[in-house]
């Protein structure tokens, strides 16, 4: 009965939005990458800030007009990218876990986290999630997250693990199978409430697909995450974008970012500071 009502939520949702449906005429329009350039992640945690800001997510812009943190710059964290002509319209952060460094949310889930951890998991976040206003099509949000799992199955992730206000909860619960890691608490980032959720990325192909069994492939969100780029979506040239992931930010990138939106170090302990301060001087960049 319970394999019943999810399905059936399930196939509501797809039925209510368009998340499958891609239309073509976006081909020729809109490129999928892996953000590679610092203009690109500039434009990346820009689209970011003017989203949080227009939903009241933050109360006032901050002063480099963008949000992200030391998480998202990392060597292995990745920001993908999708983009209208030249113009940015959605963006997702995928960041791995780090033994020093962890994740954005451990500041808020770390205990959940950790007892994921002491099983031998290995934990991704789904970070910094933004699709501009006037670009807000289901479908290129799925886009967006397709790309993030199968990057995650590529380094052999077993759980994303992800914060959203609860509202968005039943979403994620339904669409991708989702369970709930944590309970709700405040995110001071965003003056919002958040709840801990997790995907375990070794069933998820499975459980969708027995959920899924009767649904014809094309309304099927296995077939969309789980067939080539082509077969799944019709857009051949999306997948050249992604073959290879963009190269890590150098040192000097990394600290022009931390000059530009020092916020980006808050929350950090005493060992990741003493880790970043090769960096910059810590007294006299990083904290004033």
């Amino acid at each position: 009965m319970a394999e019943n009502a999810l399905a059936e939520r399930h196939l509501a949702y797809l039925k209510r939005g368009r998340y499958l449906v891609l239309d073509r005429a976006w081909q020729d329009r809109l490129t999928l990458k892996w953000a590679e350039t610092l203009q690109e992640r500039r434009e990346a945690f820009s689209l970011v800030h003017d989203e949080y800001v227009r939903q009241g997510y933050i109360p006032q812009p901050t002063r480099s007009g963008m949000i992200y943190r030391l998480h998202h710059l990392l060597p292995t964290s990745l920001t993908l990218l999708l983009k209208d002509g030249p113009s940015a319209v959605g963006t997702l952060t995928h960041v791995l876990d780090t033994d020093l460094y962890g994740l954005p949310m451990d500041k808020v889930y770390g205990e959940e986290l950790n007892a994921l951890r002491r099983r031998g998991r290995r934990l991704a976040e789904l970070s910094a999630l933004a699709v501009r206003r006037n670009y807000c099509l289901q479908s290129l949000f799925m886009l967006l997250v397709r790309a993030a799992y199968l990057y995650a199955l590529k380094k052999r992730v077993t759980d994303f693990c992800i914060m959203v206000n609860p509202r968005h909860a039943g979403f994620y619960r339904s669409i991708f199978l989702f369970e709930e890691l944590g309970p709700t608490r405040p995110y001071p980032l965003v003056n919002a409430p958040a709840v801990a959720l997790r995907l375990d990325l070794v069933t998820v192909a499975e459980r969708i697909r027995d959920l899924l069994r009767d649904v014809a492939p094309e309304h099927s969100v296995y077939h969309f995450f789980n067939e080539p780029w082509e077969a799944a979506t019709g857009w051949a040239q999306v997948r050249h974008h992604l073959d290879a992931p963009a190269p890590p930010l150098s040192r000097k990138q990394i600290l022009k970012f931390l000059a530009e939106e020092p916020a980006a170090l808050e929350g950090l302990n005493t060992t990741q500071k003493k880790n970043v301060s090769y960096l910059c001087s810590w007294d006299s960049l990083c904290l004033h």
